[in-house]
């Protein structure tokens, strides 16, 4: 099939629809996501040194990892347009290069300057090679018959699980390349890897298909809608914990909001958008964004928080404390494998809203910490967690991607992934507010207390997307 309907034009990549050649552009694609997923958790548990050695202060260390979240934050909806009209292919290998390149220049960097220019690159990158990943997947299985269905969410299933081990391998391998050879290795190891994928996927995927060449890039909107969402996530991720609500953070939202405002009214009278509109009429499709955003809310805070408690409360090394996450990822990696065929026997709404109350459940039984042992208090409730949101997210995913034009798939790959950095960066915003307002004070009970606080506030957005679903997910794959 192809990625664009008749008449489109080199965005179009026809893809093997059987055989031994969808398997294998199957284990590249999901490579790619691995090795983003890799990234970032090698470069958490690199900060420490990085502060040290490259003489980062406290505030600006945070821009090594916000650095990367406003670019990728900011520019997914291009680099998946970009994928839908310079050809799918070429902008998946071409962001690797781009990833390869950046990553070397991080592991070559001797000043803050450098490294934060260095991590913004890899964000952009990342915004290309992420949202044409999945939209080649989404090309590559189909949904027309009820067979394609559960290959489609097998595959989806498949993408999510690498995904999450790539996390689990990133948190292990830091420590270690840290401990072992230097901060600079957990950069340059994605060196090899990225130009290593680049390269078999010219040989693997399928060309580029030449059409009329009529489809061009609105150049004009990609930057309105980068500009704005890039401002809206540095709001949120440069905004203090304690202070949300000043001035200036609600001034740099509104405007950002602005822009996107005028950005959507203008996209709407475009003959050739950036992001189809079409496309939010789908209800499947509008709640799949708005469960992507609530949930991811709760998940990347919760891991930030839990990451300071089992160092900072429970005493654990850096090592030892991304180990200890390590729970929440194979349980993300076992529910997403066995998400497809949930999907398949009962349907979205049911296997969505099952995944969100496992989810809530383990964070209410997690806010019950005390300080006490890891094994008692930790461990069941990551099981708990993990498992809910593997569900969870194979089912946005397919719910957000599914029933769509081809020529969309792009647009919407990169829309949803748009919804969970935003999500993210406002959960971290809101809910470190919560843990900074109720801290009375740096000792352990004052920190187990604003950690606990701010893992059940967590609960309200993972709630709030159990009435999304009802309202909007209709069990369309049974149908």
């Amino acid at each position: 099939m192809s990625l664009t309907d008749k008449g489109a034009d080199e965005s179009a990549v026809t893809l093997d629809p059987r055989g031994t050649g969808r398997a294998t552009a199957l284990v590249l694609l999901v490579s790619g996501h691995f090795l983003l997923n890799m990234d970032s958790a090698i470069v958490e548990v690199a900060l420490p040194t990085i502060k040290e050695q490259l003489g980062f202060s406290v505030s600006s260390l945070s821009w090594v990892a916000n650095s990367y979240i406003l670019t990728f934050g900011g520019f997914l909806l291009l680099g998946g347009k970009l994928g839908d009209v310079l050809g799918s292919r070429k902008v998946f290998a071409g962001g690797l290069v781009g990833f390869a390149l950046a990553s070397l220049l991080g592991g070559l960097a001797s000043s803050p300057e450098v490294m934060i220019l260095a991590r913004g690159a890899q964000g952009l990158a990342a915004a290309v090679v992420s949202p044409t990943a999945l939209s080649l997947l989404v090309g590559l299985f189909p949904d027309r018959t009820a067979g394609e269905r559960r290959e489609r969410h097998k595959a989806l299933g498949t993408l999510g699980a690498v995904a999450a081990v790539g996390g689990s391998v990133g948190y292990f391998l830091g420590g270690l390349l840290t401990d072992l050879v230097g901060w600079e290795a957990t950069f340059l190891v994605n060196v090899p890897a990225a130009l290593a994928l680049a390269c078999l996927a010219q040989r693997l995927l399928p060309p580029d298909s030449r059409g009329t060449g009529r489809a061009r890039v609105d150049f004009v909107g990609a930057v309105g809608a980068s500009a704005g969402l890039a401002l809206l996530v540095y709001a949120l991720v440069d905004a203090e914990p304690s202070n949300l609500l000043s001035v200036r953070t609600c001034g740099l939202v509104l405007i950002s909001l602005t822009v996107l405002s005028l950005v959507v009214v203008c996209q709407n009278r475009s003959a050739d958008p950036l992001f189809p509109l079409r496309i939010l009429r789908i209800p499947e499709v509008r709640g799949a964004n708005l469960v992507a955003v609530l949930i991811n809310m709760a998940i990347g805070p919760v891991i930030f928080f839990l990451s300071l408690y089992v160092q900072q409360v429970l005493g654990l090394s850096p090592l030892a404390a991304g180990l200890a996450i390590l729970p929440i990822v194979a349980a993300i990696t076992v529910s997403s494998r066995l998400a497809g065929s949930l999907l398949s026997r009962f349907g979205v709404r049911p296997v969505m809203i099952c995944g969100l109350f496992l989810f809530s459940a383990g964070l209410l039984w997690l806010g019950r910490m005390s300080g006490a042992a890891y094994w008692a208090e930790v461990f069941g409730p990551e099981v708990l967690i993990g498992f809910g949101g593997g569900l969870v997210f194979v089912t946005f995913t397919v719910c957000g991607t599914s029933g769509l034009d081809a020529r969309d798939a792009g647009a919407a790959s990169g829309l949803l992934t748009t919804a969970q950095k935003v999500g993210s960066a406002l959960g971290l915003a809101l809910l470190s507010t919560v843990a900074a307002t109720v801290t009375r004070d740096t000792g352990l009970a004052g920190l187990t207390d604003g950690y606990r606080a701010a893992i059940l506030a967590a609960t309200i957005p993972v709630l709030a997307a159990v009435a999304v679903s009802g309202l909007w997910l209709r069990g369309r794959d049974r149908r």
